[in-house]
């Protein structure tokens, strides 16, 4: 269901092109279509069930392969023009008595040939499909309305030639508009749709500030982001990063993170976090693609929490160092020794887990035993508490004894020797 959603010229065309045969059946004579509007008219209309699934057959693989690259707008003008391209040719070349979308579907196919290959290929599609037209134009000449044919995959693969050639020099970087949030949105639900939810909902309360989408042709391929920690302004989060499926392999993603890792060098950024997780699909890593692209970057994995998201999905948190970034600051240790937790909320990413807030304030671990009870009343499944590793190693002894277990730590958080440590408290087993 996601791929046909990236799809729906496609897809309405062929829903079309099914309803109208159910209503009105085929046409087994052709003697009302004569004239050229007919003609036009009749495109949507077959001669018998083998014609209607072959052309809706062509229309699936070639939409699928063109829609996603030259976009709805894009393959609906392209519907049209070798619709009218390809009828306009069989009727003045042979004359009247041809019916089907055998245009469209010739055409489609043909730019998804040249279109999808690298460009090594394009010449061997393109040979491909002119011994297919010339088989059909000696063989079939008669059988088969083959000017419409040729007529349509010129169009198709002279436009997938005529981009690749002069249009725009590549994917670019630009800040995201409200223009590329339903693109960015259709692309996230790709790999996970709650991840979509959340961040349409998020784009729409918030704004898109800090995001930024990968176009190319007006096409949006990707999008990434980031977010300054609210504590350490010479932190940030990576966030939102997604590739659209159809574009995985060319090298995109990697050219998306370098030139976001750029534009957080220029803010002085000295660190950069990417949050994850093992996510699974009958059987298969979902992120396993993007994890490998982290780490060809030189990020590593500073933290994993068991079961965070879900009892069996982890949270994965890497970490990268900025080289270009000044010398990293002495940290500020603590000002007392004292650990009060104070409050919680939902953490992030999540609906059944509670982030406990905390303070320096007198002595020892205050609260905590408080937080829990409340944590379990509210029905979460887990708290998590994130502290700086100099106050986490002072009270561990403590946190251990109240039944908190350290997952790891985020190094050199805060500065210099001043990590943050982070402890979990498994609800659930109590």
């Amino acid at each position: 269901m996601r791929e046909l959603r990236r799809c729906p010229v496609t897809i309405s065309l062929i829903l079309c092109a099914i309803c109208v045969y159910v209503l009105f059946g085929p046409v087994r004579y052709s003697g009302p279509v004569q004239s050229l509007p007919d003609h036009l008219l009749f495109v949507i209309r077959h001669g018998d069930l083998s014609h209607l699934t072959l052309n809706c057959v062509m229309i699936f693989i070639g939409g699928c392969l063109t829609e996603p690259r030259l976009g709805s707008t894009g393959t609906a003008g392209l519907v049209i023009l070798s619709v009218v391209a390809g009828t306009v040719a069989e009727f003045v070349l042979v004359g009247p008595g041809f019916v089907g979308l055998s245009s469209v579907s010739y055409a489609l196919v043909a730019f998804g040939l040249v279109a999808a290959g690298p460009p090594s290929q394009r010449v061997w599609a393109l040979a491909l499909i002119c011994i297919l037209l010339v088989a059909e134009f000696l063989y079939l000449r008669s059988q088969i309305a083959v000017f419409t044919h040729i007529t349509s995959a010129l169009v198709g693969g002279g436009l997938a030639l005529f981009n690749a050639l002069f249009g725009s020099k590549g994917p670019t970087l630009t800040p995201m508009e409200w223009r590329h949030v339903s693109p960015a949105i259709q692309i996230i639900a790709q790999t996970d749709e709650d991840d979509a939810a959340e961040a349409e909902d998020k784009f729409v309360n918030e704004g898109t500030q800090n995001m930024f989408v990968l176009q190319d042709r007006g096409n949006v391929l990707g999008l990434i982001g980031y977010s300054i920690d609210e504590d350490v302004p010479d932190v940030a989060w990576l966030s939102w990063t997604y590739l659209d499926q159809a574009q995985t392999g060319k090298g995109l993603g990697g050219q998306m993170l370098n030139d976001m890792l750029g534009k957080l060098a220029q803010l002085q950024i000295r660190k950069i976090f990417i949050e994850t997780s093992d996510y699974e699909e009958f059987g298969k890593k979902i992120y396993a693609a993007a994890h490998k692209l982290y780490e060809e970057f030189g990020a590593a994995v500073e933290l994993t929490v068991p079961g965070y998201h879900s009892p069996r999905e982890a949270k994965i948190i890497y970490g990268l160092d900025n080289p270009d970034a000044p010398e990293l600051p002495h940290a500020h240790p603590a000002s007392t020794t004292g650990l009060s937790v104070v409050d919680l909320q939902k953490a992030a990413e999540t609906n059944d887990v509670a982030g406990l807030r905390w303070s320096e304030s007198g002595t020892g671990l205050n609260g905590l035993d408080q937080q829990l009870s409340l944590a379990r009343t509210q029905k979460y499944r887990m708290a998590i508490l994130t502290v700086p590793s100099d106050l986490s190693d002072a009270h561990a002894a403590e946190l251990q004894g109240q039944g908190m277990k350290k997952c790891g730590a985020l190094k050199e958080f805060y500065g210099k020797d001043l990590h943050q440590d982070w402890w979990s408290y498994d609800l659930d087993e109590t």
